[in-house]
């Protein structure tokens, strides 16, 4: 489980806010002092929301960093995107960080990049999966895969050939959507493909529990098509 990570320098602060912005991380800040911190809330939320940073700077040994940020009441929370602060927060206030971490933490975690290989290959599946070619499509994404194991838009391509499959292979569909949810568990495209999987295999109980998931931490079309594969799993269990 994700803890916040304590600044004890500013070469670290420096490296940690690189590193975030080459990753496409948010970060979100918790400038404390000891006798004005609100720690559980802020380790919960880090617990939560597995694809932001969530970092600590004691503004008493970090003054720096506290001067640089105009910090000037404690405890002040703020959200980074690339490098600069997009939204600030002053005061313990719980529900006000809470709203502040979930508008900027974004609903899917960053994207890792692939290798110029991979990259080729993906797109090789993605025109195959076009095509209606889903064997060779899954093909594709398997070769990517093994350049790129961690990539869980590759494993979610497979998962989802693995279901347009005739017959559909939801074994393969739900070992591919499990592993890409654990590897990014704010992916709420993953969760519906898992849904999806679990539904197939008449595990509908679970197949409910990963549309929820879904809804949860999907947006846009993809919360639309979860909420709806969600209504018609639940009618099955009636």
């Amino acid at each position: 489980m994700p803890h916040p990570i304590e600044i004890t320098s500013v070469a670290q602060w420096n490296s940690t806010l690189r590193g975030a912005t080459a990753a496409g991380q948010t970060v979100v800040v918790d400038c404390y002092a000891v006798w004005c911190a609100i720690a559980p809330v802020f380790d919960r939320l880090a617990a939560q929301l597995e694809h932001v940073l969530f970092v600590r700077v004691d503004v008493d040994k970090m003054a720096a960093i506290a001067q640089k940020y105009k910090v000037s009441a404690m405890p002040t929370f703020f959200a980074i995107k690339a490098g600069q602060v997009v939204d600030t927060l002053k005061g313990a206030d719980p529900a006000g960080l809470t709203r502040l971490a979930r508008a900027h933490a974004g609903p899917n975690p960053p994207v890792p990049p692939l290798s110029a290989e991979a990259e080729q290959l993906k797109d090789e599946g993605n025109t195959l999966f076009k095509a209606g070619e889903y064997v060779q499509a899954r093909e594709a994404f398997g070769k990517a895969i093994e350049l790129a194991p961690t990539s869980f838009i590759l494993l979610g391509n497979r998962a989802l050939s693995s279901l347009k499959l005739s017959p559909p292979d939801f074994s393969s569909a739900l070992s591919d959507a499990e592993a890409a949810v654990a590897l990014a568990p704010a992916w709420a495209k993953g969760h519906v493909r898992r849904g999806e999987a679990l539904e197939g295999l008449e595990r509908t109980g679970e197949a409910v529990k990963a549309f929820e998931e879904a809804v949860r931490t999907g947006s846009g079309t993809v919360q639309s098509e979860a909420k709806a594969k969600l209504e018609k799993a639940k009618a099955k269990l009636t």
